[in-house]
């Protein structure tokens, strides 16, 4: 044992069957030994261990030269005969130590050889390898060993159609030849040690792979060497980088020269802060398939062509599958293979690159569990959440964590499907430059949803990963556009496409889902473009010529600007203003206004109708809006604190609106609803949700003006729309309003039957169906009314009831200005008591009155005035507008009934008891019918005026 050199030579011998003698001061022995070789060692290891050992012995000793010999002497190890011969001899020049002579030659195991002649740092390359084949070799001892000396050592072997393998199946040489010398220099240290390949040659089926290396200074491996031919990639797989990459097949032609100090294996950190090995020339690689452990990444179908230039890689002719997605590339890389096998800590490419499908999560997995594994870790130590609940965390911070920290990029990349979550972007081609603090894309162009995508968009690297988001100027431009199928895509997705997103993400092991392309955008910052040509509504004409505007800064998103045509050829403008919170809308506001130079309402109630979203997305907006809008409450607050009191807070104004709201302006030189027909029309709403609140609606009508205001519930279904309106009718002329209302096919007075001017306030309930009429059994009203210069010209009712008088007298009745009260029931009007002053008799007029013309009428007349009246003298008095005499209490009353429309009213004479019976019951009805429609009799949202009066009076019908 030589403590000093840290060798070591441990044997026993059991069993010696020797002979011999002294002779002419010399001694001579002959015989057999058997025993084990229990330690052999020098200061890179144990090299044997345990090894039985038997040895034909011929040496001889001369006593007075101090000088020893072995000749024709042999010795079994590991199976092998080894011959023996040369000479030992104390050194007598020397305090210690011996001069050695000997020579070793024989076979030896392939691994045990090669583990003696590589460097230490080579000794992993062979770990767990086996070889059935032997090598041949002749080991030289010569020079003065000693204590504190070692001797010259050299070791020549040669292998032919040797075999090795390793436990990885992948990891194998076939057949090798191989001739080589190991010296341990002029120092016999390893500092001087060196090892010469003369030859190496790898057979493969494909060809032959021929090496010629060197290597000095085993402390600091230095090698030069030339490496050319063809081999299988498997057998490259176990000489350049083994363990590092595992090689499954290929083929592989090479070219390369290489000089430099080795890289040490297993230890990163050494490995970076040496000087890396120059390596050049050229690699051919077909049909590689390999996998890369250190960033979990496969590569298969690999053919390129590579020409190294130490740390520079230029690749030609790149195609392959790369992490499961196929790309076609012309890079310049450096420290790209030291990279992917973990070697260097960085690599930077420039080049084109092309792949099919571009996925996220895997491009995040590259970092090899650098900013990913640590953003998961951390949550999962700090806050005990499981990875799959960081999806809106990684959504804010997806642009920092993309790519990974240490790939440096300045490439053009085309990709044929890029998915993000339930979005597909298609044919891609984008501008990636990644400089370690800033990721910028230009010159984007894709195809998203049928439509062009185009823009920039960049953000700073992120690696402490607090929130950095993506800074976006994008812009959009679609021919055609279905808006039932965008809207649907910009909702929410099902819940079970969410539960497959988070499961496909959870067993890919990248923590959460990669998000939508919405959501990455409500995340972000920046300004989107938005042209349609045209944008096909559910029902309609579509709307075309669609530009708007998006920005986005922090928790606040506007549209500044939204122009479009709409149908029926009017312009439409439009601006919004939305709360953001995380990736969710928790407030938002918006103004539109449409002009019009022929507007049919219809049309545009279905149009907007037609725009309400899908209600299959109702169920996963409330917990989720609310959450979102506590979260946007608390930064908003807190946002507060920081604010001067004159600072605008456009966040804070939309929350206190609270929810989302729109203001809705509409005008039109031409309108028509219906029948109705008028102009300058001009509606003000605003729509919240479920919900239009008709602030005012006005246009010109019947020669006369009309008034609404009212409420329009939109929450029901598509086929019945809630109304409550108020309406004030003034100046209308009356032939113009029966003659439409004759087109509408109701039962009344035509145009010819009726002269003079209306004024009306009313209370109205009804419900629109899906053409957006009024459904007449579904529509109640109050109704106070003024009317003025009436005259009623052969209205069968009043010539019915006075047929007892000439027909020149009842043909034509002028009456005096009359205030009245009646109700809508359905498709009946109910008339309590209408008095009338005419030139003819006063009358009173009460009863129901059927729209489809069923109705069941009482008159009241006096029969004196109707015989002996002085006609002509009434008629000026009513149109200078003279007061009449007081009207005679004690009338007449007749009954007009009509089961059927069309028919003949049947009359009844002398019917006071019944008409007071049916008034009594009529009354009771209005009532009811006040009570269950919830009426409103003071018509508050009305202006101001005789009719409506000065604080809005109530009904006065008893």
């Amino acid at each position: 044992r030589n403590e000093y050199a840290h060798s070591a030579l441990v044997g026993r011998i059991q069993r010696a069957r020797l002979s011999g003698g002294i002779r002419q001061g010399s001694l001579q022995l002959h015989g057999i030994l058997d025993g084990y070789l229990e330690k052999l060692a020098n200061r890179t290891g144990t090299l044997l261990a345990h090894e039985p050992v038997r040895a034909w012995l011929n040496y001889r000793y001369a006593f007075q030269a101090r000088r020893g010999e072995f000749w024709r002497t042999r010795a079994t190890l590991n199976g092998d005969t080894i011959s023996i011969a040369g000479t030992h001899a104390v050194a007598t020049d020397q305090a210690t130590g011996t001069h050695l002579n000997l020579q070793f030659s024989g076979n030896q195991p392939l691994v045990d050889v090669l583990h003696a002649a590589l460097p230490p740092r080579l000794r992993p390359y062979l770990a767990g390898a086996s070889s059935p084949s032997h090598a041949r070799i002749v080991y030289t001892i010569s020079g003065l060993s000693g204590p504190m000396v070692r001797p010259h050592v050299v070791l020549t072997f040669g292998l032919h159609n040797a075999s090795i393998a390793w436990p990885d199946s992948a990891r194998r040489i076939n057949r090798w030849d191989l001739q080589g010398t190991y010296d341990n220099g002029p120092g016999h240290n390893l500092h001087t040690a060196s090892v010469k390949l003369d030859q190496c040659r790898i057979y493969s089926p494909v060809g032959q792979l021929d090496a010629q290396v060197s290597m000095r200074d085993f402390r600091r491996p230095y090698v030069q060497g030339h490496v050319r031919g063809r081999t299988e990639l498997p057998e490259l797989a176990t000489i350049i980088s083994p363990g590092l990459w595992r090689a499954r097949r290929g083929l592989a032609d090479l070219d390369i020269w290489m000089h430099g100090y080795l890289p040490p294996m297993g230890n990163k950190l050494l490995a970076r802060s040496q000087k890396s090995l120059s390596v050049r020339g050229t690699i051919d690689l077909r049909g590689a398939a390999f996998s890369l452990p250190a960033r979990h990444v496969d590569i298969s179908a690999l053919n390129v062509h590579i020409g190294l230039r130490d740390s520079l890689w230029r690749l030609t002719n790149a195609s392959g599958v790369f992490a499961g997605m196929k790309f076609k590339a012309a890079a310049t890389s450096t420290y790209l293979l030291t990279y992917l096998t973990g070697q260097h800590p960085n690599t930077e490419i420039t080049g084109q690159f092309s792949v099919d499908e571009l996925r996220l999560d895997r491009l995040r997995a590259l970092g090899g569990g650098t900013a990913t594994h640590a953003l998961t870790t951390t949550n999962r130590r700090q806050h005990g959440r499981r990875p799959r609940r960081n999806a809106r965390q990684l959504t804010m911070t997806l642009g920092s964590h993309l790519l990974p920290d240490e790939v440096r990029l300045n490439v053009g990349l085309r990709c044929g499907r890029l998915v993000l979550g339930p979005d597909t972007l298609r044919d891609l081609a984008v501008n990636v430059r990644h400089d370690n603090q800033e990721v910028h894309l230009s010159n984007i162009k894709a195809r998203f949803l049928g439509g062009q995508l185009f823009g920039q968009a960049n953000w700073p690297t992120d690696t402490t990963n607090d929130v950095a988001p993506v800074n976006f100027q994008l812009g959009m431009h679609f021919a055609t556009m279905n808006y039932r199928r965008l809207i649907t895509r910009l909702s929410r997705p099902p819940g079970a496409g969410v539960a497959a997103r988070r499961a496909a993400a959870r067993k890919a092991g990248t923590g959460a889902p990669t998000p939508a392309f919405r959501e990455l955008l409500l995340a972000a910052d920046g300004s989107l473009t938005w042209d349609i040509d045209q944008l096909v509504l559910p029902v309609g004409e579509p709307l075309r010529q669609l530009h708007l505007r998006f920005e986005k800064e922090d928790s606040l998103l506007r549209m500044p600007y939204l122009r479009f045509v709409a149908p029926q050829g009017g312009v439409g403008r439009a601006s919004a203003a939305a709360v953001v919170s995380g990736i969710h809308l928790t407030a938002a506001t918006a103004n539109v206004d449409l002009r019009y130079a022929n507007l049919d309402v219809q049309q545009l109630l279905r149009m907007l109708a037609s725009l309400k979203p899908p209600r299959d997305t109702s169920p996963y907006r409330p917990r989720a809006v609310i959450l979102a809008a506590r979260r946007a409450k608390r930064l908003a607050r807190l946002h507060a604190r920081h604010r001067s009191p004159r600072a605008p807070s456009p966040a804070g104004v939309l929350l206190a609106s609270g929810g989302l709201t729109a203001v809705l302006r509409v005008q039109a030189d031409h309108v028509r609803y219906n029948s109705i027909e008028g102009g300058k029309f001009q509606l003000l709403s605003h729509l919240s949700a479920g919900e239009a609140r008709v602030d005012e609606c006005s246009l010109d009508a019947f020669d006369g003006h009309i008034t609404l205001h009212g409420l329009l519930r939109t929450n029901g279904s598509r086929q019945q729309h809630p109304l409550q309106v108020q309406a004030l009718l003034e100046d209308i002329k009356l032939p113009d309003f029966f003659a439409t209302a004759n087109t509408m096919r109701f039962h009344v007075l035509t145009q010819d039957n009726i002269k003079g001017t209306l004024r009306c306030a009313a209370a109205l309930h009804t419900e629109l169906d899906s053409t957006f009429l009024p459904v007449r059994a579904q529509t109640f009203g109050y109704v106070r009314a003024d009317l003025r210069d009436l005259e009623l010209l052969h209205v069968e009712a009043l010539e019915q009831s006075l047929k007892f008088v000439k027909k020149e007298r009842t043909s034509h009745l002028f009456f005096e200005p009359v205030s009245t009260e009646f109700l809508l029931d359905g498709g009946q009007v109910l008339i309590p008591s209408l008095r009338l002053n005419s030139n003819l008799t006063e009358l009173e007029v009460s009863g129901r009155y059927g729209l489809d013309g069923r109705a069941n009428l009482y008159v009241g007349m006096n029969p004196l005035n109707v015989l002996f009246g002085n006609n002509k003298r009434r008629v000026e008095r009513i149109q200078s507008g003279e007061p009449m005499r007081p009207r005679s209490p004690r009338l007449t009353y007749v009954n007009l009934r009509r089961d059927a429309p069309a028919t003949k009213y049947q009359v009844k004479l002398f019917q006071k008891k019944e008409q007071q019976q049916q008034q009594a019951a009529l009354r009771q009805q209005c009532r009811q019918l006040l009570r269950t429609q919830r009426l409103d009799t003071t018509l508050y949202l009305l202006p101001r005026n005789q009719l409506t009066g000065p604080d809005g009076k109530s009904a006065t019908m008893p």
